[in-house]
Formats: structure tokens, sequence, C-alpha cells
């Protein structure tokens, strides 16, 4: 255990690296500089340039003057690994951004021998953060004049690593001052006090591949409490076991025994499954994770003398029947406002009781019903137009307006009031976006969202925007000229499916707005189905095949005689 280490007497290895880009296992480490550091004196250091398969950026070369030559005859990331082991034995690791510089070191530790390096790992970032909070930057080179270090750090491993160890060694009377003494209470200053129980956890990630997918966190008894969905699964993964952990705070990170992943080369094939996944499992974990069994409307009775506006669970026929909607606290608050101020009816007394006995909720303004059968059918009818038209093109005028009362209620400190306004633009801008990604969804009849890459390619297939299934080819296959039979009869079953199934589930709502969020944000390529089935199916075929860049198969000449 290195916890224990003395800030005085115990020994210290500050490590710094320099790489091709930023994920372990994709990136390459060119070079490795370490001092070390013994009762308060730098004794030793360390540098190594190492030999790497991917080529060196432009920008990395401008930045850290490390070129193809320099590293040309230099040893292999193995070989320096060990050297390093060796150099930094029974010491304490010290990094500026340590979750940079140890996710690459772990992940090479992991693949040579097995295990990531002994914790604690101390932070130079984190330490200025707590003892210079009033300094508006912290890097190295800010550091170092704030320090008056003799090393001047320059983007090279041995310089920067070096910088690193008189800035720590100018950090220790400040620390002693604050009566911290071990490597195990510079940890809790810095907040991973448990970093060696997570970072043990880290060649359950070792695994992982590079590009995109679902990952599923198990605990001991198999059970899964958390997933989630990142561009680089290892790198996401990874992360998890860097952050802080205190021992009173449970995480997924400190329960997981093991992972599971799902790799995908489309992110919205990965949006879609995610949700299925959680609906499947419901991780203990993930926020959010319930799902709207049933759908939620907002109706107006417009068959009543005197309609009210009510969120409801119920397809009815009758009346005005506003939905499906995602949200439920959005459908009761915006119900709630809409009637405030349009002066709608909220209960169901009868006329006659309503004009002549007490009402609790009359007299704290909280039911305009009074008011209503006092004006008469007439001008009622009036202010549910008003409202019905707020759902019809007149959405913003009425969020201005309880913009404007928002104001007015903060000008006359009356805060309360003003919350509940700001709550309703809030619900407002939600159902009426939840009803426009309806509208696009049930507008785009059947269609397929193509994604993915020379070797991969995912064909999702929608209805009115919601998900139908996914069809994943590999180029293998799409080279062999199978993938047209899979994609026609698919697009045949999703056509008659249409047809007959126009239901909007909770469910269904779900995907049409993750759908919707993504081709906005992404524009994937889309393509329309027709009646037209069979020319449909074609038209997506060679899609995928351009998209692949895998040719079309030609007949051979005929040999001449």
């Amino acid at each position: 255990m290195l916890g224990p280490t003395s800030l005085i007497e115990g020994p210290f290895v500050t490590v710094d690296i320099e790489t091709t880009g930023c994920r372990p296992g994709t990136s390459s480490v060119i070079e490795i500089g370490a001092a070390r550091i013994e009762r308060g004196l730098i004794t030793a250091h360390f540098s190594e340039l190492i030999s790497h398969t991917d080529p060196i950026p432009p920008a990395v070369v401008h930045l850290t003057g490390i070129t193809e030559d320099m590293t040309a005859g230099a040893p292999p990331i193995e070989e320096v690994m060990v050297s390093f082991r060796e150099f930094a034995k029974d010491a304490v690791l010290i990094a500026h951004n340590h979750r940079f510089d140890l996710s690459f070191l772990d992940y090479e530790a992991e693949r040579v021998w097995g295990k990531p390096f002994s914790r604690p790992v101390l932070d130079t970032l984190c330490l200025a953060r707590r003892l210079h909070p009033d300094v508006a930057r912290h890097n190295l080179r800010d550091l170092a004049l704030l320090y008056g270090t003799q090393t001047v750090p320059n983007h090279r491993a041995l310089p920067d690593a070096l910088a690193t160890a008189e800035i720590f060694l100018a950090m220790l009377p400040g620390l002693a001052r604050e009566g911290i003494t071990t490597a195990a209470e510079v940890a809790r200053l810095c907040g991973v006090a448990q970093q060696s129980h997570l970072a043990r956890k880290l060649p359950l990630a070792t695994h992982l591949p590079d590009g995109p997918g679902v990952y599923l966190f198990r605990d001991a008894a198999g059970s899964v409490i958390f997933l989630g969905r990142a561009k680089s699964l290892r790198t996401r993964v990874r992360n998890h076991f860097y952050a802080p952990d205190e021992s009173t705070c449970l995480s997924p990170a400190s329960e997981v025994a093991s992972i599971d992943h799902f790799p995908l080369v489309s992110g919205l094939d990965a949006a879609l499954l995610e949700v299925r996944l959680q609906d499947r499992y419901a991780p203990s974990f993930n926020r959010n994770n319930h799902q709207q069994r049933q759908p939620l409307y907002l109706h107006m009775d417009t068959d009543s003398r005197f309609p009210s506006l009510r969120p409801t669970r119920r397809r009815l026929r009758s009346g005005v029947l506003i939905g499906p909607l995602a949200n439920a606290w959005a459908a009761e608050t915006l119900a709630e406002a809409m009637s405030e101020y349009f002066c709608l009816r909220r209960c169901r007394r009868p006329e006659a009781r309503c004009l002549t006995s007490a009402c609790d909720r009359h007299e704290r303004h909280l039911c305009s019903a009074r008011e209503a059968y006092v004006a008469g059918p007439d001008q009622y009818a009036a202010a549910v137009s008003s409202a019905l038209a707020v759902f019809d093109g007149e959405g913003p005028q009425f969020r201005e307006r309880l913009r404007l009362m928002q104001e007015r209620s903060a000008r006359a400190e009356r805060f309360e009031d003003a919350a509940r306004y700001r709550d309703a633009a809030r619900a407002l801008d939600r159902t009426l976006a939840s009803l426009a990604v309806s509208r696009r969804a049930q507008d785009s009849g059947v269609s397929t969202v193509i994604e993915g890459d020379d070797s991969q390619m995912a064909v999702i297939v929608l209805i009115r925007g919601w998900h139908f299934t996914t069809l994943r080819f590999t180029r293998a296959e799409v080279a062999a000229g199978v993938v047209r039979d899979r994609i026609g009869r698919a697009l045949d079953r999703a056509s008659r499916r249409a047809r007959r199934d126009t239901h909007i589930t909770p469910r269904r709502l779900r995907d049409m707005a993750i759908v919707d969020s993504y081709r906005q944000q992404h524009a994937p390529l889309v393509i329309a189905v027709t009646e037209d089935v069979i020319r449909s199916a074609d038209v997506v075929a060679s899609a995928v095949r351009r998209a692949m860049r895998v040719p079309r198969k030609r007949h051979a000449a005929a040999s001449a005689d």
C-alpha cells in the first residue's frame, strides 16, 4: 500500500507522456519522461522515445518537436514500460492531469503485465486548484511561473516531468501547513481517496473495442446495474474508473464486477438499443429508466357547455384530444396554467352548487368555474377557442405572455407566481415540441436510416418515425449480394404494418423523439420508402453498397475464340 508514504521521506515519481492522440489503445505513446523524488530531492530521471505504428500527426510534431525520424530506432512500448516500472518501483506516481497520462500508462501496463499501476496516484493539477483557487489558470506553464521552477515545461516528456517534480516539492510547505503529511491524505484532498479500489477494476475494460456501441455494467450477481452508449466504448468505460469515488457513495464503477458490450456502427442504432435495454433491465444507477406505460393526452371536452382542459390516459373519442405527449409533468403544469390564464373550469361541481355554496378552491383562486358560469357559455366558448389556438399555431404568443407575467411577478417580488409562470413556459415548450415531433413523424411514412463505415452498415427501418427493425450487414455480405433480399423482406413487412397499425404508444413516441433529435443533429442518410416496395428495396441496397464502396458485380466479358 502506497497510501502511508510520507511526503517528506517517501519516494515519488513524476511522469509525463507524449502521444499521437487521445485514445489509449488507438493512439500510441511516443515518449515517457519521469523524475524520481526521495527525501525531498530529485535524485534521478527517466527519458525514452518509443517506436509506434500509427503516424505522428503534424499538430503533434509542431507541438512537441518529435518526428518520425527521432522514433524510428526507438524501443517498443513493451520494453519501455518494463524499464519505467523498475524506475518507479515502490514510488507514488504524480502527474499533471493524471487522468490523461495514467489512462495510457495503465492501458499499456494491463497489456504488458496484467494490472494497472499501484494507487494512489497524485495530481498536481488537482492540488493547484485546491491550494490556489484564486489563480485563473492551473496549467503546467503557469504553475511553473507561479512557483519559479528552474525547468521550463516545453511539451516534451522529461522537461514537463521535471517541472512537475519541482512544482510538487514547492507545494509541500503549503500541504504541511494544512496538516497533510502522507500520500493518502493528499489523495483525499484531491477527491480520489478510493482511487485504488477503482483502478483494480480497469482490466475489466481492456478487452473493449475502440468503436461505438452500448455497454452494460453487471454486479457480482450478474444483474445489470448501469448501461450507456459511447462513441468509443473503451475510452468511455475506462473513464468511469478514473472518476472520484468516495467510500460513502456507491457508483456504477464501485459496484461493477463484469462488463458486457454491443459494438455498433450507427449512433442512432446505439441510441435506440440503449433505451430498449433500459426497459428490459431497469438498471438501478440509470436515471429516468422508467418507461411511460400508457399514452398521455390533453383533453378538452367540447361537448360540454363549459369544457375543461385535463390530462388523460384514455384515448377519448369525444371532444378535442391533443397528443400523445411524452411528459406527464409538462401536461399537468400546462393544463393548470392555461386554465388559469383563459379562466377555464377546473372542477366538476355542478353549476348550481358552484354558484350557491362555498368553495375552498375558488377562495384560494385555484378555480375559475364561478366566473365562467357568471360570464355565460358564449364568452366561455371564446375562451376555449383561444386556448385551443395555442396548439394550432399561437403557442409562441402564449409563451410571450407567460414570460411577461413572470417578469411582472418577479418585479413585484411575487416569486412563487414567477416560478409558476416560468414552469408553465417550460411545460409549453416541451408539449409543443412533443406535438411537433409527432406531426413530423406521422408525415414520414416508412423510411430507412443508413449509417456505418467501410466494414459494417446498419439499415434502420422506421414506420412514421418509430423503430420497426434494424438490419446490420458486414462488407462480405454486401459484396456477396445477399442484402437485397433481406432489405426487401423488411420493407415489405414494414409497409404492411404501416397500413394497419397507426396507434402511437408511449414507446413509439419515445422512438420518434430520439429519431427526430438524431436526424436534426447528425443529418444521416434517410431514404423514404414509396408504394413501390421492390423499387425502394433496390434503392436502399444500392445506397448501402455505395456507402461501403462495394463495386457492383459485373458479368465477365465473353472470351475470344
